[in-house]
């Protein structure tokens, strides 16, 4: 994964300040973000779920310094929408 502008500058700090690899400090700091992105892949979206099944499988990642990251069921289905709009273009 490829860290941002910021998360450059502050791992090539901490590889600094504590002796610790630069390539070792970008593994620990992406790690978190590798996790989300696998997790999220693992959990199975049905287009047509419910509000109280969505709420069931949701799954909510706590990142200290970033917050609470979530998905909300009207975020799901408004993306369900938008995806079914461009398939029906492509289709038609």
């Amino acid at each position: 994964m490829k860290l941002s502008r910021v998360d450059e500058i502050k791992a090539k700090e901490i590889s600094e300040k504590y002796k610790i690899d630069l390539d070792l400090v970008k593994k620990i700091i992406s790690s978190q973000y590798e996790f989300i992105h696998k997790t999220c892949k693992e959990i199975n979206f049905d287009k047509e779920m419910s509000k109280e099944e969505f709420s069931k499988i949701k799954t909510n990642f706590n990142i200290p310094g970033i917050g609470k990251l979530y998905a909300s069921h009207y975020l799901h289905k408004k993306i369900t929408n938008r995806t079914n709009k461009k398939n029906k273009k492509k289709l038609g």
